[in-house]
C-alpha cells in the first residue's frame, strides 16, 4: 500500500473537487481512499509515505492518439532529409510517410520506436496512450512489438493495427487478422494495462468492405474502434468523388459510425452538419492540435464541443508534453475565432484527462482521482513564484506546467517514475537502443547518417 502525502489534489471527479493537503491511499492497482488529511488519515497497516507536501496531484493524462513506433524517424525534416517540398499532405504521406517509414519499419524498430515514446510520454504526465500500428511489412506479429514496449514501459496501452487496402488484398487481409490474433492474445491473458482496439486508415485508402469487416470484427468482440477521419480536405473530395457524399455522411451510410468509434483529426468535417450527426451517434474524436498546424491544417473543435461531442487531445507524435498541446490547443482557437474565453484552462484539463478517458471509454477506470478508480496519478513539482490555490489551479497546471514539473507517476497503482527515475527500466538502454534501430532504417532508406 502506498499513501501519498500532504498534495495539493485536483481530482476532476464530477464535483471536480480540489483538496489542500490531500491524502491518497493506494492499494493494489486502484485508489481506496482520497480526501483532506484530516478526514482520511493513515492506515493501521503498513504503508510506504509519499511526502507530496508543495505537490500537485493530478490525474495522469490521457493521449487519444498516437503512432508511437515513429520516434525512429524524430528530428527529420518534414521534407524528409533531402528537404523535398510537397504541395499538400496527401502528397507528403504518398512520398515520405507510406515510402520511407510506414512499409519499411521492422518488427525491432516497431519495437523500439514505441518503447521510447512510452517512456518520453510517461516522463510528461501521460499514463494512458491510444496507439495507432503500422507496418504492414512487418505482419503478422506487427503488435507484439508494441505490446512488449508498452508491458516494459509500465504505460497503459489501447492499441490496434491500422489496416488499410493501399497494398493490396494480401496485406488488407493480414492486417485484419493481426487485430483480430491480438484481441484474441490480450483477452487469453485476462484484463491488464494493454488493451485491444480495431484500427482501419481512412476512407481513401480503404475499402468500404474492409471499413465494414473491421466494425463488425471490432463490435462482435466489444471493441473500439479506431480511425482517421478529415485530417485534410482530400478526405471528402475523394468521397464525393466515388460515392457522391462527404466523408461523414459515406461513413454513416456504411455503418461505420456509433459510441465504440474514435475518430482522429475531423479538422475539416462539415461544421453545419457533422458535430450533430457524432453527438448523435456518440462518436468521440481525438483532437491533435499540433500535428494538424504543423501541415497548415485548422483543427476546429469548437463546434463539436458545442454539439456535445465528446473530444479528447492527442499528441500524435509531435511533442510528449499534454502540456504543451493543451495550451496549443488553446491557443489555436483563440486566434481563428478572436476570442480570449474559448478553452477557458479547465475544460483543457478535462479534455486530457476525464473526456480522454470517455473516447476510450475507460471513464470508470481512469480520468479523475476517485475511490475505487485506478491508481493512475501524475504528481506535479509546485515551484510557482505565486500562491496557487483554488482561484489559479487550473491556469497553473495549463498555462505555466510543463515536462520538467513532472516529479512521480503512478500507473495501475504501481511508482513507475519515481522523482524522474523509473523505477523498472533502464531509460538509457532504451534510447540506445532505439538509435540503433532508426539508423538501421535511415540507412536502408539510402539516408545521410552520422
Amino acid at each position: 500500500m502506498y499513501v501519498i502525502k500532504n498534495a495539493f489534489v485536483v481530482t476532476m471527479d464530477p464535483e471536480r473537487r480540489l483538496i489542500r493537503n490531500g491524502h491518497i491511499w493506494i492499494d493494489g492497482d486502484r485508489i481506496v481512499k482520497i480526501g483532506p488529511a484530516t478526514e482520511v488519515g493513515l492506515p493501521s497497516e503498513a504503508y510506504q509515505s509519499i511526502d507530496a507536501t508543495e505537490m500537485i496531484a493530478l490525474p495522469g493524462f490521457v493521449s487519444t492518439h498516437n503512432h508511437l513506433y515513429s520516434a525512429v524517424v524524430r528530428s527529420l525534416p518534414y521534407g524528409g532529409p533531402e528537404e523535398e517540398t510537397d504541395a499538400t499532405f496527401i502528397s507528403w504521406i504518398e512520398r515520405f510517410w507510406y515510402k520511407y517509414l510506414e512499409d519499411m519499419v521492422n518488427p525491432d524498430q516497431l519495437y523500439a520506436g514505441t518503447l521510447v515514446n512510452c517512456l518520453d510520454q510517461i516522463k510528461s504526465g501521460i499514463t494512458t496512450s491510444a496507439d495507432t500500428v503500422e507496418g504492414s511489412y512487418a505482419l503478422p506479429g506487427a503488435l507484439d512489438g508494441v505490446d512488449q514496449a508498452m508491458q516494459e514501459s509500465g504505460i497503459r496501452g489501447v492499441v490496434g493495427f491500422e489496416s488499410t487496402s493501399r497494398l493490396g488484398e494480401d496485406i488488407e487481409k493480414l492486417s485484419v487478422d493481426e487485430n483480430i490474433r491480438f484481441f484474441d492474445k490480450v483477452k487469453a491473458r485476462g484484463n491488464g494495462r494493454v488493451e485491444a482496439a480495431f484500427n482501419v486508415h481512412t476512407t481513401y485508402t480503404c475499402t468500404t468492405q474492409l471499413i465494414q469487416t473491421i466494425a463488425q470484427e471490432a463490435r462482435d468482440r466489444g471493441a473500439l474502434i479506431q480511425m482517421h477521419c478529415c485530417d485534410d480536405h482530400w478526405h471528402s473530395f475523394d468521397t464525393t468523388r466515388r460515392f457522391g457524399k462527404r466523408s461523414v455522411k459515406y461513413l454513416e451510410d456504411i455503418g461505420l459510425l456509433g459510441p465504440d468509434v474514435l475518430l482522429a483529426h475531423c479538422s475539416y468535417i462539415d461544421q453545419f452538419k457533422d458535430p450533430e450527426v457524432f453527438a448523435q451517434y456518440g462518436v468521440k474524436v481525438a483532437h491533435n492540435a499540433e500535428s494538424n498546424a504543423i501541415f497548415g491544417f485548422w483543427p476546429n473543435m469548437a463546434r463539436l464541443i458545442e454539439a456535445g461531442v465528446t473530444v479528447g487531445l492527442g499528441v500524435d507524435g509531435m511533442t510528449h508534453s499534454m502540456f504543451e498541446i493543451m495550451r496549443s490547443s488553446q491557443m489555436i482557437h483563440r486566434i481563428r475565432y478572436y476570442n480570449i474565453t474559448m478553452f477557458p484552462d479547465e475544460q483543457l484539463l478535462e479534455m486530457a484527462t476525464i473526456q480522454g478517458a470517455r473516447c476510450l471509454r475507460k471513464e470508470e477506470d481512469i480520468g479523475s482521482l476517485e475511490a475505487g478508480k485506478k491508481a493512475d496519478i501524475l504528481l506535479l513539482d509546485n515551484r510557482s513564484a505565486v500562491p496557487i490555490f483554488e482561484n489559479n489551479i487550473y491556469n497553473h497546471v495549463v498555462s505555466t506546467c510543463d515536462r520538467s514539473d513532472v516529479n512521480s507517476v503512478f500507473i495501475d497503482g504501481q511508482l513507475v517514475l519515481d522523482h524522474g527515475q523509473f523505477t523498472t527500466i533502464d531509460e538509457e538502454a532504451a534510447r540506445q537502443r532505439c538509435r540503433a534501430a532508426a539508423l538501421a532504417l535511415w540507412q536502408k532508406n539510402e539516408w545521410p547518417t552520422p
